[in-house]
């Protein structure tokens, strides 16, 4: 939009680079509204994919006129979270290894201590 594509040509094409069908629909039906003459906000929220954060940035682009700008920092925002996730997640997977982890050699020790145990109480018996 900041390139001066028409809104309908920026969402049909955000609607084409989605991969998740469901989103491309939906992504298709704002289209449609926006045709319709509803504003980008009514369509967004008849969509019901996003969050009251994108919805209320979105309000606040077309109030001042920076839609494009607020698209700009709703990326940003979603960039951000995807990082902080990506960072954390070693630290979320951790606990399940370990445990994990635990009980293979939990597994081996009476794999192998097993028998002998076995082997023990024949010897007791004779």
């Amino acid at each position: 939009m900041r390139s001066g594509v028409p809104v309908m040509q920026a969402l049909s094409n955000s609607a084409h680079t989605v991969d998740n069908s469901y989103v491309q629909r939906c992504v298709e039906g704002m289209r449609e509204n926006v045709e319709r003459g509803e504003s980008l906000l009514r369509a967004a929220i008849s969509a019901g994919i996003f969050t009251p954060v994108v919805l209320q940035m979105v309000a606040v682009g077309e109030e001042s006129g920076a839609v494009d700008d607020m698209m700009n920092e709703i990326g940003d925002m979603y960039r951000q979270e995807v990082e902080y996730e990506l960072k954390t997640l070693g630290q979320q997977i951790e606990p399940i290894l370990i445990v994990l982890l635990g009980i293979m050699v939990l597994i081996l020790a009476l794999g192998i201590f097993l028998p002998m145990w076995d082997l023990g109480k024949v010897a007791l018996k004779r």
